[in-house]
C-alpha cells in the first residue's frame, strides 16, 4: 500500500501529456442523461441525438425572382422586334396563391417568394417584360425551370441537419425554426460542486490582510463553467483539514467535483490522498 508522500509524488515523476489526459476525461467523465428542450432555449446546448429534417424546404416551388409566372415554351422566339404578349390574369405575393391554373397566352405578376401558380413552369423577370395596360409584351425567351426555387431545393425531407454531440450555435438555432422544430432532445448540463481549500484564503471581495489572500479561483471557475453549459451546484471554501475535505467529496452529488487548493506534495495537501482513497487517482500534477 502507497503511503501518502508516495500518492503524493506520483505525478511529479512522471508528467501526463494533455492529448492523454483529454482522452481520459472523455472515458472517465461521460454524461448520459438527455432532456427535451424547447427551441428558444436550445443556445449553446449539445444535442444528445442525430436531427433530421421532418419536410422538404423550401416546401413548394417559389418565385426566385420578381416578375411573371407563364408557360415556358411560350416565349421561345420572343425578341425584342417581335415580342409576344400575355395576359396578366392576377398576382402572386408571398403567403398567398394564385388559386387557379395558368393556361395558354396567360401570365401571372408574381414577387420573390411567392408560389409559383399550377401550369407555369418558369418566371420571366420584370426587365424582361413591358407592361402594356393588362398585358405585358415578352421580349426574349425564358426556358423551363428558369428563376424557380423547387420544393426541396434546399433541403430534402431526411436530410441529417446535425450530428449528435453539435454544440447548437443561434444559426443552428434558426435552422431548425425553418424545418418546423419545437424542441430537441439535448445533453443535460453537467453539474459542478467547488471545492476551494486553504487555510489562507479570505472572501472574495476582501482586501488582502496580513498573509492572508482573497479568493479568485470561485469566481473565476464559476464563470468558466457556465460560459461552457455547466450548471454549479455548491461553493464550499473549506479550512485544510483532512475531515472535512473527505466529507464534502463523499457528500456531492454534482456530476464533477472541481478542487482547488490542497494539491500538490506539502502535508496539507490533501486532495491527492483522497482522491486516492474515496475513488481513483488517474493524474497527478
Amino acid at each position: 500500500m502507497k503511503t501518502n508522500a508516495e500518492i503524493r509524488m506520483r505525478g511529479f515523476l512522471k508528467r501526463t501529456p494533455v492529448p492523454e489526459l483529454l482522452e481520459l476525461i472523455r472515458k472517465h467523465c461521460r454524461l448520459n442523461r438527455s432532456e427535451q428542450v424547447e427551441l428558444e432555449h436550445l443556445g449553446g446546448r449539445v444535442l444528445a441525438e442525430p436531427i433530421r429534417s421532418p419536410l422538404d424546404v423550401p416546401n413548394f416551388n417559389r418565385s426566385a425572382m420578381d416578375g411573371y409566372a407563364l408557360k415556358a415554351e411560350e416565349t421561345f422566339g420572343a425578341t425584342r422586334y417581335a415580342p409576344l404578349l400575355f395576359e396578366v390574369v392576377g398576382e402572386v405575393t408571398p403567403g398567398t396563391q394564385f388559386g387557379k391554373t395558368v393556361e395558354t397566352g396567360q401570365a401571372v405578376r408574381i414577387m420573390t417568394g411567392g408560389p409559383v401558380p399550377e401550369g407555369a413552369d418558369a418566371i420571366l423577370i420584370a426587365e424582361h417584360a413591358e407592361a402594356e395596360g393588362d398585358r405585358i409584351s415578352v421580349q426574349e425567351p425564358v426556358p423551363p425551370g428558369k428563376h424557380i426555387g423547387f420544393r426541396g431545393e434546399d433541403i430534402h425531407l431526411g436530410t441529417e441537419l446535425f450530428d449528435a454531440g453539435r454544440k447548437l450555435r443561434p444559426q443552428d438555432i434558426g435552422l431548425l425554426a425553418s424545418v418546423g422544430m419545437q424542441e430537441a432532445l439535448v445533453t443535460q448540463r453537467p453539474i459542478i460542486d467547488l471545492l476551494i481549500t486553504g487555510n489562507e484564503l479570505l472572501p472574495p471581495g476582501s482586501k488582502p490582510e496580513g498573509v492572508n489572500i482573497v479568493d479568485s479561483n470561485s469566481l473565476m471557475l464559476r464563470q468558466l463553467a457556465e460560459r461552457d453549459g455547466a450548471v454549479i451546484g455548491k461553493i464550499l471554501h473549506l479550512r485544510d483539514e483532512r475531515e472535512r475535505i473527505r466529507k464534502a467529496l463523499l457528500d456531492s452529488e454534482a456530476d464533477l467535483v472541481c478542487v482547488t487548493g490542497g494539491t500538490s506534495v506539502g502535508k496539507e495537501d490533501h486532495a491527492p490522498t483522497l482522491l486516492e482513497e474515496v475513488g481513483t487517482l488517474l493524474v497527478h500534477g
